[in-house]
């Protein structure tokens, strides 16, 4: 179609072939072409309306190749193609997959990188279990998926994700797949309709955003008393735990120090972990189950890397 985007009838197709809404719509691959000199541009989206909105707008970095040119020239200098993926016969990996192919073709000269990016930690995938990793509820690809779809705030993603806390006193978050968990028969209907009402019984109780920690004082700790040496602090929240720590003189990031927690860091000699009763029942053996897929996947990450050198 011919650029820019003017007239009812064109308004109404770029709809059908992106959807009407950034935050919902279709995945697929685009194809910008140069009217005068035919060089070619190709890219990918799982929200291909928000990606064309992205160029519509030109509110964008002035990096690359195509990206300068468009911002020089303007909209009425291309052509665009969209390729709308159906969703009931593929899936977001799919128009990675279709972009790069298109890459291997030498006309498409106004792209720098002949390799797809495949996203940063946004789309790294979660799966959703019962407290036993015996069931899995639901696979999202990304936690904006797990937002748009399960209501499941990427804050609280990356709170939940690995940690062994149970989300909702229901479901475990991990980023990992348990090949021994059987696949659930429940809708998502069904599944948002459960996450609601564990939500609702944690607003009534007032736990919904209280996490309890502890902060245990390690050996060599300078920044309190030596009466507290070994002993630990209990607080009723992370940001209670933060705002004693920046009493101290100590800055971290709430996301650091969730990412501690997991990774069972040290802070400054303080060891920061979520307390006994905010544990499933088998915290151990959930443990366990994680650390051994961690390790499963840091093998094959490792693997991977072999055979590429040897190519």
């Amino acid at each position: 179609m011919d650029l820019p985007i003017s007239t009812p009838e064109n308004n109404q197709f770029l709809d059908q072939l992106t959807g009407k809404s950034k935050y919902k719509g279709f995945s697929g691959v685009y194809i910008f072409i140069h009217k005068d000199s035919n060089q070619k541009y190709v890219g990918s989206s799982n929200l291909l309306r928000r990606r064309m909105d992205y160029y519509f707008k030109g509110d964008f970095p002035l990096v690359g190749k195509f990206l300068p040119l468009l911002r020089k020239e303007g909209l009425k200098a291309f052509k665009l193609i969209i390729f709308k993926l159906d969703s009931n016969k593929f899936s977001n990996q799919d128009s990675l997959i279709l972009e790069q192919y298109y890459l291997l073709d030498k006309e498409f000269n106004l792209n720098t990188l002949r390799v797809v990016n495949a996203g940063s930690s946004k789309g790294d995938p979660i799966y959703v279990y019962d407290l036993a990793c015996s069931t899995l509820y639901y696979h999202a690809k990304s936690k904006i998926e797990l937002k748009r779809i399960l209501k499941i705030h990427t804050e609280t993603s990356k709170k939940y994700v690995d940690s062994k806390m149970p989300y909702l006193n229901k479901f475990l978050l991990l980023s990992y797949p348990i090949p021994t968990a059987l696949i659930s028969n429940i809708s998502v209907k069904d599944l948002i309709a459960m996450m609601l009402e564990e939500r609702q019984k944690n607003y009534t109780l007032g736990t919904r955003r209280s996490i309890s920690v502890e902060l245990e004082i390690k050996e060599g700790n300078t920044f309190v008393d030596s009466l507290h040496k070994g002993h630990t602090l209990n607080f009723n929240s992370l940001t209670s735990c933060i705002e004693y720590l920046r009493e101290l003189g100590l800055t971290i990031k709430r996301d650091t120090l969730t990412k501690y927690i997991k990774d069972k860091k040290v802070f400054h000699n303080f060891l920061c972990k979520y307390s006994e009763n905010n544990l499933p029942d088998n915290f151990e053996e959930v443990g366990l189950i994680i650390d051994e897929y961690k390790k499963f996947k840091v093998n094959t990450d490792l693997d991977s890397l072999k055979i590429n050198k040897k190519k």
